[in-house]
């Protein structure tokens, strides 16, 4: 049971799109890109609609640059009945139409089970699968797609996507690369906050009370240090909603701590992991990033210095998520703790009205909300 204290520390955890920020930046984004790679490939009928990004989702394919790659592959697949020597090698528009039908998405996600950890080659290992009769050469094609799809300098299908994202100026001199559109960048554009002026008001004297704290948990890539290269669209998003000075932990600290500290492939901490909670946690108390993630990792490794966590014993925490992810890092936080002998009362609330991603959260969540503007900051806890 959790220890009692008279007044225990409360800590909201958000997730950040979908809950703070409608993310019709990403997801416009990410209906350009598969329409240009439709045109580039003969196949002008693919899209994506809102719908099958929703299920992408639902299968922990929530990074859009591994569902812009699933996609590409899927409409290959789809050209190769027509044309077995088509590639995806440029995004310019097809002069001839090589099929004049839709390449079904529909198909892909309601067979595939789980993106996995690695979603690209989950996908690659499906399609293989189900195809075969691909080609060697076909298949090589798609794993140079789907293998390389989170690496802006080797992938297909990432940079032209990313220059959607970041907009080109931004896109040229985060990355060094030409841009080939001369575009906004759609988090600016299309992103809109989600909190009305007063709940943001509310949560502010919510705030200020010490004993109060809450923090951002994003799978968004974010600024990393010298020596990891990673864009900054997690700031993009604290800037929309207004809570730069939160604690936050994007995708891109992770990764590098996970590369140059750590050993690990660059994926291997981020949300589902506990150390993704495990940090922000830690960040909410006031500790430094690297600290944190220092600390975060040891107690994921079974070895932590039982004195850096004692603080959180009868801490009460609430998390908002529109993804099971988010949810599954803080359980298993939690888990590791009381394994620790340091107890938390935890609250998992799902956010969102899609049914499908509704669906998928239901087995975790203690109960789901429609939008974090029903709440009232001080009964929460209640």
């Amino acid at each position: 049971m959790p220890s009692s204290h008279n007044h225990p520390n409360q800590i909201i955890l958000f997730d950040m799109d979908g809950v703070l920020l409608e993310p019709h930046g990403y997801h416009t984004a990410l209906q350009t890109s598969v329409k240009r790679i439709g045109q580039a490939l003969g196949v002008p009928k693919a899209k994506i609609t809102d719908n099958q990004i929703a299920r992408f989702e639902a299968l922990n394919i929530t990074n859009e640059w591994d569902s812009v790659a699933i996609c590409a592959a899927i409409t290959l697949v789809h050209g190769w009945q027509y044309d077995p020597h088509l590639r995806l090698d440029c995004f310019q528009p097809c002069l001839s139409v090589i099929s004049d039908q839709a390449p079904d998405f529909d198909d892909f996600l309601e067979q595939l089970p789980d993106g996995g950890d690695i979603p690209g080659e989950t996908a690659y290992a499906f399609l293989l699968d189900h195809h075969p009769w691909l080609a060697d050469n076909q298949r090589s094609h798609l794993w140079t797609i789907l293998s390389q799809c989170r690496d802006i300098y080797q992938s297909l299908t990432l940079p032209a996507h990313q220059e959607n994202v970041l907009g080109s100026k931004n896109f040229h001199d985060h990355y060094r690369l030409p841009p080939r559109f001369d575009t906004h960048s759609y988090l600016s554009k299309y992103d809109r906050p989600i909190m009305t002026d007063q709940q943001y008001i509310l949560l502010r004297e919510w705030l200020k009370d010490p004993k109060h704290k809450a923090g951002i948990m994003t799978n968004r890539p974010n600024r990393s240090p010298d020596g990891y290269l990673s864009s900054p669209e997690a700031e993009l998003g604290m800037a929309l909603i207004g809570l730069v000075d939160l604690p936050y932990v994007g995708s891109g600290v992770l990764a590098w701590f996970a590369v140059h500290n750590c050993q690990l492939p660059e994926h291997v901490l981020l949300k589902p992991n506990p150390v993704h909670a495990l940090t922000l946690l830690q960040c909410c108390l006031g500790q430094p990033l690297t600290t944190s993630l220092e600390r975060a990792v040891s107690l994921w490794q079974g070895q932590p210095d039982g004195r850096n966590w004692q603080p959180f014993d009868g801490t009460r925490i609430i998390v908002f998520e529109d993804s099971i992810k988010g949810l599954q890092s803080v359980k298993a936080a939690c888990s590791l703790l009381a394994k620790f002998n340091v107890f938390v009362d935890c609250k998992f609330v799902g956010v969102g009205n899609n049914p499908i991603k509704l669906a998928a959260l239901d087995p975790i969540s203690h109960y789901n909300i429609e939008c974090i503007n029903q709440l009232a900051w001080v009964d929460i806890f209640s």
